[in-house]
């Protein structure tokens, strides 16, 4: 019985990544998941830095510093201090960047729109049930990183 859920949510994820490389632009192709999803942070934040990074893509200050640097090395964010605060380095999207974020976006949307198509077929009741489930297990998942990451 286990077993059998635990090869359904092996096809889903396989199948999501199938269907992300079918319909992902070619401009995001070189580009990894965190790459990319940390162009999405600094792109829809004022003032992001590596702290506000690390904490949105839950991940720690010296991986996410290792993504900054690969970002401004290839010229999709740049630094920026505030006159007040010189110390302090903040990051935001050059025009190499905001193309990548821009269309990520469009990804994202066309997923959603997807998606939705397909979630409108259960109830209300089925969707809470499958949104506690989902909860839960996300948060079964998080417990399972935070214990992993303290080896």
């Amino acid at each position: 019985m286990y077993q059998e859920l635990l090869n359904l949510f092996a096809e889903q994820l396989e199948k999501q990544d199938q269907l992300s490389k079918l319909t992902e632009s070619h401009i995001l192709h070189p580009y990894g998941y965190s790459d990319v999803h940390s162009i999405d942070y600094i792109g829809k934040n004022k003032d992001m830095n590596v702290t506000k990074l690390a904490d949105c893509l839950k991940m720690t200050r010296g991986a996410a510093s290792k993504i900054v640097k690969r970002l401004l090395q290839q010229e999709l964010i740049e630094v920026y201090t505030k006159e007040n605060n010189k110390k302090e380095k903040y990051y935001r999207l050059t025009k190499k960047g905001r193309k990548i974020y821009k269309e990520h976006e469009k990804r994202h949307q066309l997923w959603i729109k997807r998606d939705t198509q397909f979630f409108k077929r259960y109830s209300a009741i089925e969707i809470q049930y499958i949104k506690e489930f989902m909860k839960d297990y996300n948060q079964y998942l998080e417990e399972q990183i935070d214990e992993i990451g303290k080896m």
